[in-house]
């Protein structure tokens, strides 16, 4: 069954996330309601890992209490990173990976976690891709099904290509964040095969801010906002609908990534897929005007410097 063109971030289900949300982390029986209409309306990919909170327990009391045929289902978990006290032998690095994965498959309720991601990209580098010589390992042993990585810059996605085990990449791309159209490695990662996650197509929610209300660690973004802003009235289409479609519209792109804080919002994204494609016109303009966005800009965890 293929994987559905939206997959549902957990993090906003386990934890507060995201510097627009404003209803906070929802409480067991709302996660509960939002997993099971994201299901009902064909999203069969979930995307979590240890560090959102208890989303894992909360995606693993919805599997067993309201999925049957689990074949149907993507869950996607991360690797968090490494203790780097670890001494880095095979053995070492491989029994700590497993201990791991047991203990997110026990609160997802799974055998077998579908796709199984590297949250900290750098961790790569250890003696030349032993995490990942390991990780393929287990994949031969049935406990994951598919080995990804969690990328956030060109650097690690170009060391990602040196890697042929890696089956999914995960990355950042928005309006704001075209580093990898421009660079052509989106090209080159659908060339070469790999199933490509967007996450982060609202910028974390910076989209939906105002521009005249922006906190001074993000003052930054304010003539960016503004310009977008002026963009979606022009074409009398929500801010929403435009970052969703332009990401939507890469045809190399397997699935966005995208959370909700409540039913409306999942329901507004499950909407936008039926919408027509973005005019070549407007396409056009958005590279011409956002394609060359400062890191401070498109990289959340420089907001804070």
């Amino acid at each position: 069954m293929p994987i559905s063109k939206i997959s549902l971030g957990t993090a906003q289900l386990g934890m507060e996330y995201g510097i627009a949300n404003v209803d906070g982390k929802p409480d067991f029986s709302i996660a509960i309601n939002i997993l099971d209409y994201s299901w009902k309306n064909g999203i069969n990919s979930f995307d979590t890992s240890p560090l959102y909170g208890n989303s894992e327990e909360i995606i693993g009391s919805f599997i067993s209490s309201r999925i049957k045929r689990k074949k149907n289902l993507t869950i996607i978990s991360k690797l968090p990173s490494v203790d780097k006290k670890l001494d880095f032998t095979y053995n070492n690095l491989y029994n700590y990976i497993v201990k791991k994965i047991k203990k997110s498959l026990n609160k997802l309720k799974l055998n077998c976690i579908p796709i199984y991601l590297l949250h900290h990209a750098p961790d790569i580098y250890i003696k030349d891709g032993l995490v990942i010589k390991c990780l393929n390992q287990i994949k031969k042993e049935g406990l994951i099904k598919q080995i990804g990585i969690s990328t956030y810059n060109l650097k690690e996605v170009k060391e990602t290509l040196k890697f042929r085990e890696i089956d999914v990449i995960q990355l950042p791309l928005n309006i704001f964040d075209q580093r990898l159209i421009k660079s052509g490695l989106l090209k080159k990662l659908n060339k070469y095969g790999y199933s490509i996650f967007a996450r982060s197509i609202y910028l974390q929610g910076l989209f939906f801010l105002s521009p005249e209300k922006l906190p001074d660690y993000l003052k930054i973004t304010k003539q960016p906002l503004i310009k977008l802003r002026d963009l979606a009235k022009e074409y009398s289409i929500d801010i929403a609908k435009l970052a969703f479609l332009y990401v939507r519209d890469l045809p190399e792109i397997t699935s966005l990534v995208i959370g909700a804080e409540n039913i409306n919002q999942l329901a507004n994204n499950l909407k936008y897929l039926d919408e027509k494609p973005l005019s070549s016109e407007l396409s056009k303009i958005i590279i011409e005007e956002f394609s060359d966005q400062s890191d401070k800009i498109i990289n959340p965890s420089l907001w804070n410097k």
